[in-house]
């Protein structure tokens, strides 16, 4: 098999080379939430080995005890020779410490057969370096560290939005294509369905790269992405039996529209080595991944173990996570459309979710995608512990009222979870609901704004869907524009995580009409998130009339201000209101026929 060696341009203090002694060698910038990698010379073996099969029959976990005796059992992998070869006796763990001071570690190597996918502690027998030992000491948190290192890891805390350990709260604004992003030309034994041509340009000095130039244009389109505000991007991780049938994390041959005869049971280690190097770039600029583990199509949600929880499925979670789940921003989901085709059903997802979890030291948020009616499709999920995240498909519905339904229905089942919209429409009068169109003007004022001033969070499906390939075209750059525009308003203003929608205090606004295919439509009024008698937000489609907001139930004065959606600043002059009455909002700056949004503050509160 013909490979290029992938070359990590990382720090210095990330590119240790690798050495193997007695115990493991570790590596990385040795910082709180900055990942560190042990490694362990054990024995050789190849990425297509059998008899023992190295990702199958080794099973290497390490128990990490920190400074605040907080434990970690994280699960390692075979990793060739580790340098992106596919043979050798690296044996590698990757770790995010969360705090500063001493950690201690201890190896649990394994081995027997199907050793990696049981969970009991003793399968298998000790092997090389099993119970060998060690500590490493971790300095403090860098709070100006590159992405979400300065942070910490993002986590599901109780509410509408997840929050990162050592930072605020966190807002989608993501985009859901290509969701094919890792067939990318540059991958080792890839289908090459991406170039992302148009942005090796956007690739930097400094940057990581593999391969003499193969990974800056996948790595520019991440930096085009991060500078233009997006900061969520979904990708499957494998779509064998699917749409695109060019992403697989497994060693060839694969017949990518899929075969009971293709090996699902070895990995491509130079593969997965570039795209931990994308993942992790990602991840510096700010970039959350949304792992998706199926799709929709029956012959994909069969590839492994005829659509099972046996252990080609088991195997296949276990190496993802064991990858890259030492990242700190991202989830698993676990299928796109669940219960289309080959429905998989509530049990054997709860069953999927729960062997992910297991497996998983970090408690990753966990959600699955679903087709027809979602509040229906994932009732299942509401109030269990499994779930921590939603996914939903809504074509052309209502995306305002749909986001405001999932958060009651969710706080009612004793979990409230984040609302995340990533699979919709809009109505440009064709009768085909699930066909997307770029229209940034109607994106922006019929779902980017209402869903975000009604609770939730969202990602875009783009026209171009798999064929995606390029993320500056014009009408992409706009939204993307937009999209920017929303969430610096709602961080920099809102204490959104603490804010509830409540459209009815606003009254006699303007209305836009809405389709919802085959001349449906609706009249889309103002949308208010507010945290009473401190902060109100109001989004207007129309700002002629701008309506009246009811205050009588607050106290003192509040500042009010017009934000420009369109420019992405205020304009205007800050004018005072008083509570314990309605208040007319008054016109806008100009453009009074345009979406506007008005912020009233309450004057304690920084304007």
């Amino acid at each position: 098999m013909n490979r290029i060696i992938a070359v990590l341009l990382f720090t210095a203090a990330a590119s240790a080379s690798l050495r193997f002694a007695d115990a493991a060698t570790v590596s990385g910038d040795l910082k709180a939430w900055h990942p560190v990698t042990l490694d362990f010379r054990g024995p050789k073996s190849s990425e297509t080995a059998n008899d023992p099969n190295p990702f199958l029959d080794y099973r290497l976990q390490v128990e990490f005890q920190g400074p605040a005796g907080r434990t970690y059992n994280v699960p390692g992998f075979f990793d060739g020779d580790g340098r992106g070869g596919a043979e050798g006796e690296a044996w590698r763990v990757r770790f995010a410490p969360d705090a500063a001071g001493e950690w201690r570690y201890r190896a649990s190597f394994r081995q027997g057969p199907r050793a990696a996918i049981a969970l009991e502690p003793g399968a298998g027998a000790a092997a090389a370096f099993d119970g060998e030992s060690g500590a490493f000491t971790v300095a403090a948190r860098d709070p100006e560290a590159l992405g979400f290192r300065k942070w910490g890891r993002l986590e599901y805390v109780g509410g509408h939005y997840l929050k990162f350990k050592d930072g605020s709260y966190w807002i989608r604004g993501g985009t859901d294509e290509p969701e094919n992003f890792l067939a990318y030309k540059g991958f080792d034994d890839t289908l090459p369905s991406h170039a992302y041509a148009a942005h090796e340009s956007d690739w930097r000095p400094g940057d990581p790269d593999w391969g003499g130039g193969r990974g800056k244009a996948i790595i520019g389109a991440l930096n085009y992405l991060a500078g233009k505000g997006v900061n969520s991007i979904y990708f499957l991780t494998t779509n064998v039996g699917g749409d695109g049938k060019d992403v697989w994390p497994w060693v060839g041959p694969i017949k990518p529209e899929s075969d009971p005869a293709n090996d699902n049971l070895h990995f491509d280690v130079s593969k997965l080595a570039q795209w931990e190097i994308v993942f992790d770039h990602a991840q510096r600029r700010g970039i959350f991944l949304h792992f998706v583990f199926n799709e929709a199509e029956a012959p994909n949600k069969r590839e492994l173990d005829d659509g099972e929880l046996g252990p080609e499925r088991r195997l296949y979670y276990r190496e993802i996570v064991a990858r890259f789940g030492h990242h700190l921003a991202l989830e698993w989901n676990l299928c796109e459309e669940y219960d289309l085709d080959f429905d998989f059903g509530p049990e054997r997802v709860r069953a999927f979710a729960r062997y992910v979890g297991a497996v998983d030291p970090y408690d990753h948020p966990v959600a699955v995608h679903s087709s027809g009616s979602p509040l229906q499709a994932l009732a299942f999920t509401f109030g269990d512990p499994l779930f921590s995240l939603t996914s939903i498909q809504l074509g052309q519905a209502r995306i305002d009222a749909l986001t405001e339904q999932f958060r009651r229905a969710t706080a009612e089942a004793g979990r409230p979870l984040p609302i995340s919209m990533d699979e919709f429409t809009v109505d440009v009068g064709t009768n085909l609901g699930h066909i997307p169109v770029d229209v940034p003007e109607k994106h922006r004022k019929e779902k980017l704004w209402p869903t975000y001033l009604s609770g939730g969070m969202i990602e875009f499906i783009l026209e171009d869907l798999l064929a995606t390939d390029s993320f500056k075209k014009p009408q992409l750059a706009a939204l993307w524009d937009s999209v920017r525009h929303a969430r610096t308003f709602m961080e920099e203003n809102l204490p959104f995580w603490e804010m509830q929608p409540a459209d009815a205090l606003m009254r006699g606004a303007g209305t836009i009409a809405v389709g919802l295919n085959k001349g449906r439509t609706f009249d889309l009024g103002a949308q208010v998130l507010v945290k009473p008698g401190e902060v109100y937000a109001i989004y207007l489609p129309k700002a002629n009339p701008s309506g009246t907001l009811d205050l009588s139930g607050a106290k003192g004065v509040f500042a009010q201000r017009w934000y420009n959606p369109r420019a992405g600043r205020f304009e205007g002059e800050v004018r005072n209101v008083s509570g314990g009455a309605l208040v007319e909002l008054g016109a806008p700056p100009s453009d009074p026929n345009e979406d506007w949004v008005v912020l009233v503050k309450a004057a304690k509160s920084k304007p």
